[in-house]
Parts: structure tokens; sequence; C-alpha cells
């Protein structure tokens, strides 16, 4: 794959998915990129670690090194930056950055709506903020880092998806009064359901799902048509998107919710 760098025919074969392809072509470029030693970084770093991200994954092997100089090829980019030993970690055998400066070095570079997704993706598989904490106290000179601060302060481990850290940042932009996530709604026992979104002042549910993981499977819709009954059932208006909606027209779902929150406030 690599001068250097042989892989078995079934190994390749087995390399179907996006990721399995890059992680081979990462190994490879990890054995065989010349130079001192090299880790994973960035987007190639997030798909170890098993982070949500936005947009593609990436295409280019991307690589760090706390020495020596960058190199690249159509394949591979290696970035030269500082790389403190607590700062790297092996993933499946490959050295990379730790989850913790993952996030952080994606949160600097990216936009804030991409880095909210990576972070809350973090947090929700159970990196803990201290540690993102931890990098930022190290990196407090490095550009972005502002950005970065802002993101990590923002994130959320209880969004439970890219389209709520998405759903997240609209509200957030649009100046909504911030919701709580994943509420048991109902009997605590034998709640009817555990809502994405609650705004608790206004008797307003958020759904961020519409009804695309019910589409062509009638129980499914049904059940999902009764539970929304439950819900209002308790008093609460559910208000729903998709991510086509939240993506192109986030106006429009603000304000529909702000029609909900105005409609019982007037009617508290």
């Amino acid at each position: 794959m690599r001068r250097g760098v042989f892989v078995g025919r079934r190994r390749l074969q087995l390399a179907r998915s996006t990721l399995d392809s890059h992680v081979l072509r990462l190994q490879a470029a990890v054995l065989g990129v010349p130079g001192p030693p090299v880790v994973a970084g960035l987007g190639s770093a997030a798909l170890l670690h098993g982070f949500s991200r936005l947009g593609r994954d990436p295409q280019r092997v991307r690589l760090y090194r706390n020495r020596g100089g960058p190199w690249r090829d159509a394949d591979v980019a290696v970035l030269v930056c500082g790389l403190p030993a607590r700062h790297m970690t092996t993933v499946d055998g490959i050295p990379s950055t730790t989850a913790a400066r993952t996030v952080i070095d994606l949160s600097r570079w990216v936009s804030r709506r991409s880095g909210v997704v990576v972070a809350d993706s973090a947090l929700r598989s159970g990196v803990p903020r201290a540690d993102l904490e931890a990098v930022l106290s190290d990196c407090t000179r490095w550009p972005g880092v502002r950005r970065a601060r802002a993101v990590v302060a923002f994130a959320d481990g209880l969004a439970a998806s890219p389209l709520e850290s998405v759903s997240r940042v609209a509200f957030a932009d649009a100046g909504l009064p911030p919701p709580r996530l994943q509420v048991p709604i109902g009997d605590p026992e034998w709640p009817d359901g555990i809502v994405d979104f609650l705004w608790d002042e206004f008797g307003v549910v958020g759904e961020a799902d519409g009804m695309l993981k019910y589409d062509g499977d009638p129980l499914a819709l049904r059940a999902e048509k009764l539970r929304q009954e439950a819900l209002e059932g308790h008093g609460y208006q559910v208000v729903r998107w998709t991510w086509d909606d939240i993506w192109r027209r986030p106006d429009w779902v603000v304000a529909r919710l702000r029609r909900a929150m105005f409609a019982r406030r007037r009617t508290a």
C-alpha cells in the first residue's frame, strides 16, 4: 500500500466500508510515512474513536508528529504540532491523539455546529468533560482555542444524535431558551416516552426525528402516534422536525417552536 508496506489480498477484500478502508490506509501511513513517528489526528483520529461528525468521512489520512517537518502526498497529510505524551494514546493498535485532544483539535478548526456534533458525541461516549478542559488548558495560546472553549462549554452528552446537536445549535443561535434533553414524561416507573427536548416553562416538547425512522413501518408509526397522544394527554404540545427541516430551514423550525411557546403562555 505504501513503500515497504504490504497488505494481503484477503485483508484488502475485507476493507469494504469507508471506515475499514480509511483505517487500513491509516495503518499503512503510520508504518510507511518517512521521517519521525506519526500519530492519527483530526478526522482520522475521530474515526478511530468512533465520534459522530457532520459531512463526509475524511478522504485524506490526517497525521501529526511533534518534530521534523510536514509531509504530504495524494493520500496523506502530516502536520507538525505540539504533542505532549498525555495527548497521545493507542486505539486498536494505532497511535492516535487522545479522545479529548481529538475533540479540541477539530473544534478549533471546523464550524461551531460541526464542533458541537463532535463534542456531544464524545461526551455521550463517556469522555469526561474534565479531560476536554484539561486539553484546553494545555492549548491556551493555540489558534482557534477560543472557538473550541465555546464548543466545550455548550456541549452536552445528553444529545442523542447529530440531529439533536445541530438542533441545539440552531435554537441557541435563534435565542430560544435552552431546553432540557432526554426527559421522561409521565409516571416515573412507566413513562410514556423520553422526549428529545422539553421546555418546561411552556409545556412544549420537541422531537428531532420527524417521521423518517417510521417510514414503511405501520406498526412503528402507530406506536409513535399513540405516544404523541399520550404526551398531549399530559398537557404538552409536540413540535416535530426532520434533518431536512433543521438543515435547510432552521428558521421555520424555530418559528413553529416560538408559536407553540407563545400559544401556551397565552393560555396559561
